[in-house]
């Protein structure tokens, strides 16, 4: 496998998504920067702007795992910026309380330096959330 250093950042945000609805998340986490910035939209029973890995899996990764039982973030698209790469897609799951399907297209802005992600960004139909989750 190559280095994290030589690869580029699409190949890296690509083994992200790929390793997330995998159920590894240690290598999602492995891949961000220790002072990343991550904001979940205003309307998301998620919602806020979270600083470093713990962070975000105490108020995005688990709550979702918590909430979701499967739960998907499928990617379709990913526009290459270079240093900022845009995924769009859909998310995918089951609310294990009841039942109900989530079907929410997303966009995500994942910003990178030095092969690290720095800053993620989600938009997301928050009122879909909202109608599967209940909240």
């Amino acid at each position: 496998m190559a280095s994290t250093a030589a690869r580029t950042n699409l190949e890296i945000v690509q083994e992200m998504y790929s390793a997330f609805n995998d159920g590894d998340v240690e290598t999602v986490l492995g891949h961000m920067d220790p002072d990343i910035e991550w904001t979940e939209p205003e309307g998301s029973r998620y919602a806020g702007t979270y600083r470093g890995p713990d962070a975000v899996t105490e108020n995005v990764f688990a709550p979702v795992m918590e909430d979701m039982d499967p739960f998907a973030a499928v990617p379709e698209r990913f526009v290459d910026g270079g240093d900022t790469i845009v995924v769009l897609g859909t998310d995918r799951g089951t609310v294990r309380s009841s039942g109900e399907s989530l079907e929410a297209p997303f966009a995500h802005v994942c910003d990178f330096r030095d092969g690290r992600l720095v800053r993620f960004v989600d938009y997301t139909d928050t009122a879909a959330w909202q109608q599967a989750i209940g909240a």
